[in-house]
């Protein structure tokens, strides 16, 4: 029997992975969290043979929770889902130890690859996400010059909401924060990208194609 724990925040999107996972051949028995703070617990009571993950959740987020699992259980497989394929969020979760990374536009027919070849052992990327980590490799000199690459997922988050025109209230309302946090969030994004105000941010994070 072969446990995993499916965790992401939406209702739907959740299920969904659940019936493909259920549809394969092999014995599993398959756990739901629906945000980082109950995947946590789940974690810590259960022994899983996968990980499936969300990486952008209320709170906790993915990349919060996998460095967590890789410190306590390392050896665990972990398959990164996002809606983003950008690749600075692929090559993040990777080089914390994620057994792979895919997109939740194409794991309807992924899905069952990627899982079998992780649950053995293995590291799956999807054929695009291979190609734009081909891209980082080439470009990584040039990568290392741009200052947002020093911003954490958080941090990165915050000027994508900032681009969309949200205020620090709304900000701190939707990530479950505090506006004291979200402050420090903006004083550091200040601090690394050498600006001043937030509407330098904005106008540096459209310069960089960072709004997505």
């Amino acid at each position: 029997m072969k446990k995993v724990l499916v965790v992401d925040d939406h209702t739907i999107v959740r299920h969904g992975l659940v019936r493909i996972l259920s549809e394969m051949d092999g014995d599993f028995e398959i756990d739901e969290a629906s945000n980082g703070q109950e995947a946590l617990i789940m974690f810590n009571c259960t022994d899983y043979s996968l990980v499936l993950l969300d990486i952008s959740m209320p709170g906790r987020n993915g990349l919060e929770i996998l460095k967590y699992i890789k410190r306590d259980k390392p050896m665990v497989p972990v398959l990164m889902l996002s809606m983003h394929s950008e690749r600075q969020y692929a090559v993040r979760a990777l080089r914390l130890g994620a057994a792979g990374y895919l997109s939740k536009e194409s794991a309807s027919h992924e899905l069952q690859g990627a899982v079998t070849k992780v649950i053995s052992g293995g590291k799956y990327l999807s054929p695009s996400m291979a190609e734009l980590l081909a891209e980082t490799l080439f470009e990584s000199k040039k990568s290392t010059e741009l200052l947002h690459e020093s911003l954490s997922y958080r941090e990165q988050q915050l000027v994508g909401m900032m681009v969309s025109g949200k205020t620090m209230t709304e900000i701190a309302n939707e990530l479950c924060l505090s506006i004291k946090t979200v402050s420090t969030y903006r004083a550091r994004i200040l601090e690394k990208l050498n600006l001043r105000t937030s509407g330098e941010i904005i106008a540096y994070a459209i310069k960089n194609n960072l709004s997505n």
